[in-house]
């Protein structure tokens, strides 16, 4: 009879400021995987805090630490992690405790083929009342340009290869709009996204860092895929309101008899823009068929 092999994974945790919580979360996490039949590594990339938390994680043994130089944000710190990692297969977590190691089996059963990420869903009252709006609006701008609908766009506890992700690196933000980054590069190049529901614990120590600038730099960043892999979505609307301005701005001016440079800059700018959207449209459908042939 085959001996049925072990899974192997690398934990990537970016840390920065978590030394309420950092010891504990990698104590439950450790504790966990060693009662399981896992051959696995924990990889922590200190992204220059400014508390204990270096100290805690060197030493700590059985994992093992990276430490930026200087500053470069979440994604940034995952990056670092995931290119280090010695197993194809990611599993990424944060470092605050909200993410309970109980969890992983359920992400790692799921995750069948390297052309998939296993994402762990949360729920929308599992997110605070405060943030709660601004995630309802990341969601809609992203279901409406992607055509698609995302229950959770930036979970960040997740499973992936490393080998696939690679790929969408260089076009992932360095800060927190990571997740929603690799989501989005995913999806626009037809990999299968499959959402796992879990339980977040609350956070009982520290401050979370995310902010309304957070937010802002998220919204950019989905416009951002969306001029690279859905143009048409992103401009065709705005196209739309110039010239439906415009034409509106027009029927004024025949009344007046009398054609204004509003009129002319309005109509002007929505043929401009739905030149620039199909022109995008097409280098976007080249770039991809490169892609996909090579």
């Amino acid at each position: 009879m085959m001996k049925k092999m072990k899974k192997q994974f690398s934990i990537v945790i970016p840390v920065h400021n978590e030394e309420s919580s950092l010891e504990m979360t990698l104590e439950s996490l450790k504790s966990f995987l060693d009662s399981k039949q896992y051959e696995y590594e924990i990889v922590c990339v200190d992204d220059k805090s400014a508390d204990k938390s270096p100290e805690i994680l060197d030493n700590f043994d059985g994992i093992t630490v990276i430490h930026h130089k200087k500053n470069r944000g979440y994604g940034g710190a995952l990056k670092t992690g995931i290119k280090s990692a010695k197993y194809d297969t990611i599993v990424i977590m944060d470092s605050d405790g909200q993410h309970r190691p109980e969890e992983i089996p359920k992400l790692l059963d799921a995750y069948e083929s390297k052309e998939s990420m296993v994402i762990g869903e949360r729920k929308v009252y599992q997110t605070k009342v405060s943030r709660v709006l601004g995630k309802i609006l990341l969601h809609k701008i992203a279901n409406f340009i992607f055509k698609q609908e995302i229950p959770d766009i930036n979970s960040g506890f997740r499973v992936f290869s490393k080998k696939e992700a690679k790929k969408f690196l260089h076009l992932c933000s360095e800060r927190f709009s990571f997740t929603t980054s690799i989501t989005l590069a995913y999806i626009s190049n037809g990999y299968d996204l499959i959402y796992i529901p879990i339980n977040v614990q609350k956070r009982t120590t520290g401050e979370s860092q995310v902010s309304m600038k957070t937010g802002f730099r998220t919204i950019l960043k989905i416009l951002e895929l969306g001029m690279i892999f859905k143009p048409l979505r992103v401009v065709l609307p705005l196209s739309i309101v110039f010239g439906t301005l415009g034409l509106g701005s027009f029927c004024v001016d025949l009344y007046h008899i009398n054609l204004t440079n509003t009129t002319v800059f309005l109509l002007s700018n929505s043929v401009i823009l739905f030149i620039s959207a199909l022109l995008a449209e097409q280098i976007n459908n080249i770039r991809m068929e490169i892609i996909h042939r090579d």
